[in-house]
């Protein structure tokens, strides 16, 4: 690689991951997580207590596993809530306004006549994509850790599928069943990949807005209506097509589908890196 990309690339990734805004939305995100294995584990000892008392029938050990407590497993509580309503919006508030900012500062004019101006975008967008998938990742491998260490990693079992919102059919359920810690693991990527997407996508409208909160809030305000537009086919299409469901480990209400993630994946990585690159290089800086 070249030695000056190098350089610009571990710049940009050093201011990337540890300025003030990564460190506080990691913090926030990570309380959200934390309330969530706070209610969880609570939840856990309190089913635990009942049934201690009530000895008749079958206790269905499998039914209290970590895979069904962590946050990808659950959803009833206010820090699964929250995290998951709130991903596209923690994604972007750690990097996705750099670009704007710095093009106003001249930053981007001193740069680019050191080095060039691919180097610099392409460096941006590797950046503003591995803060915006580092920012939801570590928060849901906290939660992971933590629920893990007071329930038990139980196997789920296909007796009783319904119990999980894993249904047969659903992407990587297969895995759910046999290797439920490589299930997890293949959502934690999932979802590193469109959390560093969806920060990208306000480095893309930084091209056309110059305002920063704008920047900040549309990629969040296009995938609620994203999200929301699933009512249209409601009673009619029964596979996830929004991000903010589908990014959860288990089915919120619609199963994940292979092929709508890798679509809706690949036009959001040709749209946000397009962008960037075309206009990133083709534009004159002043």
């Amino acid at each position: 690689m070249n030695k000056t990309l190098t350089r610009l690339l571990q710049l940009e990734l050093k201011k990337a991951l540890t300025n003030k805004f990564f460190s506080i939305t990691l913090s926030i995100a990570s309380i959200f997580t934390l309330l969530s294995a706070w209610y969880m584990i609570d939840t856990y000892y309190q089913t635990n207590t009942a049934l201690s008392m009530n000895a008749q029938g079958n206790p269905l050990p499998y039914n209290r596993t970590l895979y069904k407590y962590w946050i990808g497993g659950e959803t009833s509580s206010l820090g699964f809530t929250l995290f998951f309503t709130l991903f596209p919006l923690i994604a972007v508030l750690p990097y996705g306004w750099s670009h704007v900012t710095e093009s106003k500062n001249g930053y981007v004019k001193m740069i680019v006549t050191r080095s060039n101006k691919w180097h610099y975008y392409v460096t941006k967008f590797i950046a503003t994509f591995t803060a915006g998938g580092t920012v939801i990742l570590l928060p849901l491998i906290l939660n992971f850790i933590v629920v893990a260490s007071f329930v038990p990693a139980i196997s789920p079992t296909q007796l009783n599928p319904y119990i999980y919102g894993v249904e047969n059919g659903a992407i990587w359920s297969n895995l759910f069943y046999t290797h439920p810690l490589i299930y997890t693991m293949l959502y934690l990527l999932l979802d590193f990949i469109f959390a560093g997407l969806f920060a990208t996508m306000s480095l893309a409208i930084s091209f056309f807005i110059k305002n920063r909160i704008a920047i900040i809030l549309i990629p969040f305000f296009l995938l609620f209506i994203l999200h929301y537009s699933r009512t249209f086919l409601q009673y009619k299409f029964y596979k996830e097509i929004s991000p903010l469901n589908y990014l959860h480990a288990i089915a919120i209400e619609n199963p994940a589908s292979t092929i709508i993630i890798l679509i809706e994946g690949m036009v959001l990585f040709v749209l946000t890196f397009g962008i960037t690159m075309r206009l990133g290089v083709k534009r004159e800086i002043f």
